[in-house]
């Protein structure tokens, strides 16, 4: 049996990585690939049960990771199970080599987030990982003496890609389920990569102060851009450079807020082997969709033909779906997502800027902007906000009492920090539950917005 199953996967191998997926979206993934092997470890048994009720036609062997319970590695609907201690047990000789690749130099089919929709299997080739590898050991500077804390699950392409730079230059993994509350290993820290998001001033100063002797960099890419497009560096210990710096903002005073603008925010400069460009569809402003080629762009989503060869790829522009601008540094700044764009009275407005504005006021400690139908605007600004602890919401628009918030005081706050009058939301609504996200940490608008329509509609039935 194990000679067959060692045949058959040189010709198909497919692995799973379960971490911080739901079994939905795990599920959701089989069925979409047709995998015939699962590998899943002990973080995924809590599944088990659930394993046993599902029926995925093209599995053939579902392997366990760090078990030897015979009863986990038992043959379920046709599936044979197998565990490590079995396959070191059952060794056979090695048979000739007789390589084979996927079609097109694929290599691995990651999925997206979903954050507007189910989430999509992004097809990457071995040449765009290589050169995403490339472009992290000449930027953030990873050698074969780094031991590198693997903080991202390694079914995201952040933690995916990182894990194989760290492989080409020979470096030590360590990989741990959860971390302890109370950690000292503060000065022993080199180098800090984010990715996924910007970091707010407040958790920047923070990591400078507990990582002191770290290099801080930020990164700005995408599951179907194979990670990385762009990079940013806030914090150089060694050259005691600072954002304002890095920025190079000519004529302006410096400033720690300077990686805040309201043209969006600063995710750097495009990596060496990334091209970059703005497509702007008025033709009047230098804002528009944020367009990327190179060897580092996907093949193709997995249910999609591939449209044209490897060096067809590299020639056409694969659009990003996000919004912003390049300066005359060639930095990169960010404004929203194309599908998150608000239309309101024939004006576009990105919830981002309108979010960075309002994350700034004291009582609010998260908020997110969605657009909703309205009959005159076509859409409306709406706002869902999340009080800080003590502060209160007062419906009294004339109210200026410390620790208490209205619409009216949000109102003047925007209009202070030069927020267009026509991008201040016309609604305001307590949250009071944790914002809706992705496996990824990415805030679901889709979702938020329709419950929002739903509350609001339950309100005018009751009128």
């Amino acid at each position: 049996m194990f000679a067959k199953l060692m045949k058959h996967l040189r010709s198909l191998f497919f692995i799973l990585t379960s971490h911080s997926k739901s079994f939905e979206e795990a599920k959701f993934a089989m069925t979409v690939v047709k995998p015939v092997m699962l590998v899943t470890d002990e973080s995924s048994q809590t599944w088990y049960s659930k394993l046993l009720k599902t029926d995925v036609p093209s599995l053939r062997w579902h392997a366990l990771l760090d078990s030897t319970s015979s009863d986990l590695a038992k043959e379920w609907n046709g599936i044979a199970g197998l565990h490590s201690e079995m396959l070191k047990k059952h060794h056979v000789k090695p048979l000739p080599f007789d390589y084979s690749w996927a079609p097109d130099g694929a290599v691995m089919i990651c999925f997206t987030s979903g954050t507007t929709g189910k989430p999509k299997g992004v097809t990457l080739s071995h040449g765009a990982l290589i050169v995403q590898s490339l472009a992290k050991i000449a930027i953030v500077g990873y050698n074969e003496d780094d031991v590198y804390l693997h903080t991202t699950p390694l079914c995201h392409i952040g933690g995916l890609s990182s894990a194989l730079t760290m492989l080409m230059v020979g470096g030590c993994h360590v990989l741990m389920p959860k971390h302890k509350e109370t950690w000292k290993g503060g000065e022993t820290v080199k180098k800090i990569l984010n990715g996924g998001g910007s970091l707010s001033l407040e958790l920047i100063k923070d990591t400078n102060l507990f990582f002191h002797k770290a290099k801080l960099i930020s990164a700005y890419g995408m599951t179907e851009t194979c990670s990385s497009m762009t990079f940013m560096n806030l914090y150089d210990p060694m050259h005691e450079t600072t954002i304002s710096q890095n920025l190079q903002i000519v004529g302006e005073a410096a400033s720690s807020n300077s990686i805040h603008q309201p043209q969006g925010i600063c995710v750097g400069k495009a990596a060496p082997h990334v091209e970059l460009k703005i497509c702007e569809d008025d033709g009047t402003s230098h804002i528009g969709r944020i367009l990327t080629r190179g060897p580092h762009t996907m093949l193709r989503y997995w249910d999609q033909t591939l449209t044209s060869s490897s060096n067809g790829r590299s020639e056409a522009w694969f659009d990003t779906g996000d919004i912003g601008s390049i300066d005359n540094h060639g930095n990169l700044w960010l404004l929203g997502r194309t599908n998150g764009r608000i239309k309101s009275g024939g004006e576009n407005i990105y919830p981002e800027e309108v979010e960075a504005i309002l994350q700034g006021h004291p009582g609010i400690t998260s908020v997110v902007v969605v657009g909703i139908p309205d009959a005159y605007l076509t859409e409306m600004v709406a706002a869902c906000i999340q009080l800080t602890e003590n502060w209160q919401w007062l419906d009294q628009s004339n109210s200026n009492q410390e620790f208490y918030i209205s619409k009216k005081s949000l109102h003047q706050y925007c209009i202070q920090h030069n927020l267009s009058r026509f991008k201040i939301p016309k609604m305001f609504l307590l949250w009071g539950k944790p914002f809706p996200l992705t496996t990824t940490g990415k805030v679901r608008r889709d979702q938020i917005r329709k419950e929002l329509m739903c509350r609001l509609q339950s309100l005018h039935s009751n009128l």
